[in-house]
C-alpha cells in the first residue's frame, strides 16, 4: 500500500495509522537525549543541526513524516523538505500529541524489563 500525504500537518493518530502500514517514514528531529527517552517505532533520528548533510538516508520515494517536541520545528523542515522535492507533513503538536493521545513509543534500549518473571533459577 502506497501512502499518500493529505496535507501539510497530520493529527499524531493518522501519521501513526501511516507509519505502521509501512506506507511513510518517520523522521525524528529531536536530539538524541529526547529521541532515547521515547520515539516512534522505525523512526530515523536526525537532530535538526545535523539534517542537510545526511538527507541521502531518507527515501525519496515514500511519504516522510517528520515530528519534533512541540510540532513547530517539524512543520519548517517539512516545508524545507518539500522544496528539496520530498513529499512530507509533520505532526501536529509533535511528540507531545502523540503521547497526550497514548500512541505507542519505542522503549529505551537499555530499559529494564519490568514484566514477570519465569519460575526457575535463571527467573529468580
Amino acid at each position: 500500500m502506497e501512502a499518500k500525504l493529505e496535507g501539510e500537518t497530520l493529527k499524531a493518530g493518522k501519521a501513526r495509522e501511516l507509519i505502521a502500514t509501512g506506507g511513510a517514514q518517520a523522521l525524528d528531529i529531536r536530539g538524541r537525549d529526547e529521541f532515547a527517552e521515547g520515539h516512534i517505532a522505525g523512526a530515523t533520528n536526525e537532530p535538526e543541526e545535523e539534517l542537510d548533510s545526511r538527507l541521502d538516508e531518507l527515501s525519496s520515494n515514500d511519504p516522510v513524516i517528520v515530528v519534533c517536541a512541540d510540532g513547530k520545528r517539524s512543520a519548517e523542515v517539512a516545508e524545507r523538505l518539500r522544496g528539496q522535492g520530498y513529499e512530507v507533513a509533520s505532526v501536529e503538536g509533535g511528540m507531545a500529541a502523540w503521547s497526550s493521545d497514548k500512541l505507542p513509543l519505542q522503549p529505551t534500549e537499555d530499559e529494564e524489563f519490568e514484566g514477570p518473571r519465569r519460575p526457575g533459577p535463571l527467573g529468580a
